[in-house]
């Protein structure tokens, strides 16, 4: 059952839900009649599908979606599985802050050691200002959230009309000390300032409400992500990670022709986490690898397994005037 009850523009949501049906392996046929009957979907939408994710249990995630500052839409998202169904509901964050609404969020992550804490984070800059990674507390019985601290990337290139500046699409948190947490973020490449993607890192300091990505972690490690693209110059090397139990980085990349596609993606590992070493928490595979192709689809979110389902990783897709999916998808370690 899919319910919708407080946001119009939760159809961009629920024709993830519509789409994902068939992908999932249940013991029982799913009953459509359970859909609320005063739903309107639009099977034409300028966006769609989720733009980042984060696990929060074996069959629920948290989600955020890529909606510009100057609309109206959710820009949160809940999503639980089961046997029998799939919930996806919206939540409300009623204020954003002094520069407005949030726009264009690409990431989110947990915050290690805080219950129901979240950093997630705008694509960049525009035109020098925002730029933001928003500390949030989420309330998932009243499905509120608030924002607790504002971040800033560090401004590199601006982003402008035909400028393609500072685009960040990855974010991890580690744990490091009782007020501090290393940040890891994905760059996503494709650009003339940034051809491959980049991994940056630096320390959050909680009490102080401070972000420094400085020296190593500003420079990056650079990351050319594998696959059979048509064009190198502009894939997007990351555009989400997943960490999972082994301490692996996992990333999506993805090609995107234009709006009406065709889209292709590879999922792939990237590295390991080093969440003792704030100088170099992460180390780069010496030779990167696919994991699986996802031809037609554009996949912009990346997280764990379904509990019950056959499958190693979830991901969400970004497919422009397609809307969005999400999907289960089993990928065979190849070492």
């Amino acid at each position: 059952m899919i319910r919708q009850k407080y946001f119009s523009s939760l159809s961009a949501i629920l024709l993830c839900a519509v789409l994902i049906l068939p992908a999932c392996t249940t013991t029982k046929n799913l009953d459509q009649s359970s859909t609320a009957t005063n739903q309107q979907i639009d099977s034409k939408k300028l966006s769609g599908g989720s733009s980042g994710m984060e696990q929060l249990s074996d069959s629920s995630y948290i989600v955020v979606y890529d909606v510009k500052k100057h609309k109206d839409g959710i820009r949160l998202g809940w999503i639980t599985i089961t046997k029998e169904s799939i919930d996806i509901l919206p939540i409300e964050v009623k204020s954003w802050g002094e520069d407005g609404n949030a726009t264009d969020l690409e990431s989110i992550c947990a915050v290690p050691g805080k219950n129901n804490e979240f950093l997630v984070a705008e694509s960049g800059n525009w035109q020098g200002e925002l730029g933001r990674i928003f500390h949030l507390q989420v309330d998932f019985t009243k499905r509120t959230a608030k924002v607790i601290g504002t971040l800033k990337y560090p401004f590199l290139h601006r982003n402008d009309f035909g400028i393609e500046g500072d685009q960040y699409e990855a974010m991890h948190c580690l744990p490091f000390s009782k007020n501090e947490r290393i940040i890891i973020l994905g760059e996503r490449g494709g650009s003339d300032f940034s051809p491959s993607g980049v991994i940056r890192w630096g320390l959050w300091d909680m009490k102080k409400g401070a972000l420094a990505i400085e020296g190593a972690g500003l420079k990056g490690i650079s990351v050319n992500a594998p696959g059979h693209w048509t064009d190198a110059k502009t894939k997007r090397s990351i555009t989400d990670m997943y960490v999972d139990q082994n301490g692996t980085i996992w990333a999506s990349a993805s090609e995107d022709q234009g709006d009406a596609g065709p889209f292709y993606s590879v999922i792939y590992p990237l590295g390991k986490i080093n969440p003792t070493n704030a100088d170099l928490p992460v180390t780069i595979l010496d030779f990167l690898s696919v994991g699986r192709e996802v031809y037609g689809l554009k996949i912009e979110a990346l997280s764990g397994p379904i509990k019950g389902i056959n499958c190693t990783h979830t991901f969400g897709t970004e497919d422009e005037m397609y809307g969005g999916v999400f999907r289960p998808i089993n990928i065979t370690p190849t070492h």
